[in-house]
């Protein structure tokens, strides 16, 4: 049996009208993912929504090291935005941010086993503390580390949205971005800033079209060929058409296929902004990886 709860995550993930979300969901037996691929496939369904919805409330904290060679960021959940914005809350998740620039941790397991500077207990336990003071339920959700501190070519930019009040590090959106060049002037950084705020608007997923996965693209293909199929369109049309819609799916997801925020033609790529600057620059420059977090995003 489908339930309503199930039908308005549908909607609201996919856009698509109540009737067909409940349709999908009983054509798919409840499975979600089986749900969206069928609406796709019958064109009520767009490629995938850039972002999830805003579950909780909470902070991002970004920390650049102050030689701009690591970075780290944060998502702290809690249960209501008054706490996310309190000094008690910002002055913590910006210590752990910071705290990811000199140590090495992949999980939020691993993280929390860490000491900060400002106290000799684990994050675990000053985590436990700030729980009992500030009366609520926090959550590291995910965190993420770019660069490296010894290294000559990394450059990093990071941007915070709508940042809290005396906390420019933090507030609920925040994204850190790598650039690897030979080179680090002023121009360079400031392009690892704007690249920032291009990840921050556009919600790529990676970097360039040769990291999604393979996986990824092969349903791509598999989705809009049935969507040709069911159009009626003659089969010899299909693989023209197939194409055109992964490099749709590309410029939608891809950082470097997107179109640049700055250019309101919408016809210079971010790809051919990073060549020119690397011109301008006289040496080659590369975006590495980033990180984009969302408080609350699924």
């Amino acid at each position: 049996m489908v339930s309503p709860q199930d039908v308005q995550k549908l909607r609201e993930t996919s856009g698509a009208g109540i009737m067909d979300c409940k349709r999908a969901l009983q054509e798919s037996s409840g499975d979600f993912e089986k749900a969206i691929q069928f609406l796709r496939e019958k064109g009520k369904a767009t490629a995938a929504k850039r972002s999830g919805k805003s579950t909780s409330s909470g902070t991002v904290a970004c920390w650049v090291a102050p030689n701009m060679k690591k970075a780290g960021i944060i998502e702290l959940n809690c249960e209501t935005d008054f706490v996310a914005r309190t000094k008690e809350l910002n002055d913590f998740v910006k210590e752990v941010a910071q705290c990811l620039t000199s140590i090495e941790a992949g999980s939020v397991p691993e993280l929390v086993t860490q000491s900060l500077a400002s106290s000799q207990d684990s994050i675990d336990a000053v985590l436990k503390d700030k729980i009992g003071k500030v009366g609520e339920n926090i959550v590291i959700n995910r965190i993420g580390s770019l660069g490296d501190k010894n290294s000559a070519n990394s450059i990093i930019g990071q941007y915070v949205h709508a940042a809290y009040d005396g906390f420019p590090e933090c507030g609920t959106l925040g994204v850190i971005l790598e650039l690897k060049s030979e080179k680090n002037d002023p121009e360079i950084q400031s392009l690892a800033r704007e690249l920032s705020m291009q990840v921050a608007a556009n919600s790529p997923k990676w970097v360039k079209k040769e990291d999604v996965p393979e996986s990824i693209v092969k349903a791509e293909k598999e989705i809009y060929q049935e969507q040709c199929k069911q159009s009626g369109k003659p089969e010899k049309a299909w693989t023209m058409i197939t194409d055109g819609k992964l490099n749709d799916f590309y410029r939608q997801f891809c950082l470097l296929s997107q179109s640049y925020i700055r250019d309101p033609s919408g016809k210079v790529s971010v790809e051919t902004v990073v060549e020119e600057a690397s011109k301008k620059s006289g040496t080659s420059i590369s975006v590495a990886g980033f990180f984009r977090f969302k408080v609350g995003e699924e």
